[in-house]
C-alpha cells in the first residue's frame, strides 16, 4: 500500500522539476535567422564571456513574439523564445501564430500545423498591432537577458514593412495523400519523406521510403491549394524511392511532358530493360543531373545481373593518370552503325596489340607486325615494274627487257590498290 505524501512532500518534490505552464497562443513579430541580426550584434562582449557558452550563434532559430492577449506592449519590449524542438526545427513566419509554452522560466514556441502548408497561418500585416510606446532601455545587455532569463528586451523599435518575411513568398504547396499507417515529414516548400507500406495499387504490405525536394509545376498548376497530390518519380524535383515487392515504380527515362510523353530518343540495342519496375527490392534515383564523387578512394560498382549505361548523348572517360583494364567473359561488341561513325583509337606514341602480350622488342613467340596498306601497295607495285624491265645476260648476249607474260604482270599491279581497306587504317 502507497504512501500518502504531506503537503510540505508535494511541495519539496514539485521544486525539484521544472513547472510546465498551462500552453498560450502567440504572433511572431520577428526570427533570429543569423549572427548579424541586432539583437544579436548589440550585446556587449563582456556580457558574451560571462553568459555564453557557446557562439552567438547558439540563438539562431529564436523568435519575437506577441502574445495574443497583449496588444500594447511596444515591439522592441516583447519577450524571445526559443524553439521547443531545435533538433527539428521548423522556422516561424512573420505573422503566424505559435504555440507559446513556459517550462520553468524559460519560455518556448512552437509552430501550428496548418491546411496551408507553405505560409502556414502567417497573414498579411498580422504582426502589426496597435500598442502604446514605451521608453528604451539602453542596456546593452537586454537581448541576454532575454535569451537567457526571458526579461524583455528594448533593443529596437523600427516598425516592419514585410508582409510575412522579408524574401518568403507565399507558394502552392499541396499535402500529399495518405496511406494508413504513414509516417510523413513534409516542409512548406514541397519537400517531403515518406514511410510507408501500402502506397501500391493493390495496398500490399511493401515498405517503400519515398524522398522528394519538390512538386512539379503540372501537378501545382492543375490542382487548386487544397487538394491533396502524390508523389511523382517522373515529373518532380529529385527524387529517391526505395521500394520492395508489390510497389511498381512508373518509372520513364527522360523529361515527361504533360501529356506523359518522354523526349528520351535512345532503343537499347543489347539492355534487357524490365517490362515493369516491381517484384525485387529496388532503389530509383531520378533528377535532372546526378553528380556522384569519390574524393579519396575507390568508386566501385555490383551488378549480379547485366550492367547498362543508355544515354541520348555521349559517353567520355577520362583517366588522366591511370590506364584501364577491361576483362569479358563474353563476346564483345562494338558498333556504331547506327549513324555510321567511326572509331578511333589513338595512343600517341604507343602501340596497339591485338592477340598478342609481347613487347615487340623481338624474343621468341612474338607476333607479327601489322602491314601498312599505302607503303605495301607502293612497293609491290615498285616490284612488278622492275620484274617488268628485267634483263637476263646469256652466252648469246642480254636479253629483252621484260618476261614474255609481263601483261598478266600489270594485270596483278592494277589490282593492287584492292588490298587496302575502305574501312580500317592504321598509321
Amino acid at each position: 500500500m502507497s504512501k500518502r505524501l504531506s503537503a510540505s512532500q508535494n511541495a519539496k518534490n514539485t521544486n525539484k522539476i521544472p513547472i510546465v505552464a498551462r500552453s498560450s497562443s502567440g504572433i511572431v513579430t520577428e526570427v533570429i535567422l543569423d549572427s548579424e541580426h541586432e539583437r544579436v550584434v548589440k550585446v556587449s562582449d563582456d556580457y558574451k564571456k560571462e553568459y555564453f557558452t557557446e557562439k552567438e550563434t547558439d540563438v539562431v532559430g529564436y523568435a519575437v513574439i506577441r502574445p495574443l492577449d497583449d496588444n500594447t506592449s511596444a515591439e522592441n519590449s516583447l519577450f524571445t523564445y526559443r524553439p521547443l524542438s531545435p533538433s527539428l526545427l521548423e522556422v516561424p513566419l512573420v505573422g503566424e501564430i505559435v504555440e507559446l509554452y513556459k517550462i520553468g522560466n524559460v519560455r518556448y514556441y512552437r509552430r501550428y500545423s496548418s491546411v496551408n502548408i507553405n505560409k502556414g497561418n502567417a497573414g498579411k500585416d498580422r504582426n502589426k498591432v496597435t500598442y502604446q510606446k514605451t521608453d528604451k532601455s539602453s542596456s546593452s545587455k537586454d537581448y541576454n537577458t532575454v535569451a537567457k532569463t526571458n526579461t524583455p528586451n528594448n533593443s529596437s523599435e523600427s516598425d516592419r514593412s514585410t508582409v510575412i518575411g522579408e524574401y518568403f513568398e507565399p507558394q502552392q504547396v499541396n499535402k500529399l495523400k495518405l496511406y494508413e499507417g504513414d509516417s510523413i515529414l513534409q516542409s512548406r516548400f514541397g519537400q517531403s519523406i515518406r514511410f510507408s507500406g501500402y502506397n501500391n495499387e493493390e495496398n500490399k504490405f511493401s515498405p517503400t521510403i519515398t524522398i522528394r525536394n519538390r512538386q512539379n509545376d503540372e501537378s501545382i498548376n492543375n490542382l487548386k491549394e487544397f487538394d491533396l497530390v502524390e508523389e511523382d518519380v517522373n515529373k518532380d524535383g529529385s527524387i529517391i524511392a526505395l521500394t520492395s515487392q508489390d510497389y511498381k515504380i512508373p518509372f520513364q527515362p527522360g523529361l515527361i511532358d504533360d501529356g506523359g510523353s518522354s523526349n528520351f530518343e535512345t532503343t537499347p540495342l543489347y539492355a534487357e530493360i524490365p517490362e515493369e519496375y516491381v517484384g525485387q527490392d529496388q532503389i530509383l534515383i531520378n533528377s535532372e543531373r546526378i553528380i556522384i564523387s569519390s574524393k579519396a578512394a575507390e568508386m566501385m560498382f555490383f551488378s549480379k545481373g547485366n550492367y547498362s549505361i543508355i544515354s541520348d548523348g555521349d559517353l567520355s572517360m577520362d583517366f588522366g593518370f591511370g590506364g584501364a583494364k577491361l576483362d569479358f567473359g563474353g563476346e564483345v561488341i562494338l558498333t556504331t552503325d547506327r549513324n555510321s561513325s567511326n572509331v578511333s583509337i589513338n595512343t600517341g606514341d604507343g602501340q596497339i596489340r591485338l592477340n598478342t602480350d609481347d613487347s615487340g622488342n623481338g624474343g621468341t613467340g612474338q607476333k607479327e607486325p601489322i602491314a601498312r596498306g599505302e607503303t605495301l601497295v607502293d612497293l609491290l607495285s615498285q616490284l612488278i615494274d622492275a620484274i617488268g624491265q628485267q634483263i637476263f645476260a646469256t652466252p648469246a648476249g642480254p636479253t629483252a627487257a621484260g618476261p614474255l607474260n609481263i601483261a598478266i604482270f600489270k594485270k596483278i599491279q592494277s589490282q593492287l590498290d584492292t588490298i587496302k581497306s575502305t574501312k580500317n587504317f592504321t598509321e
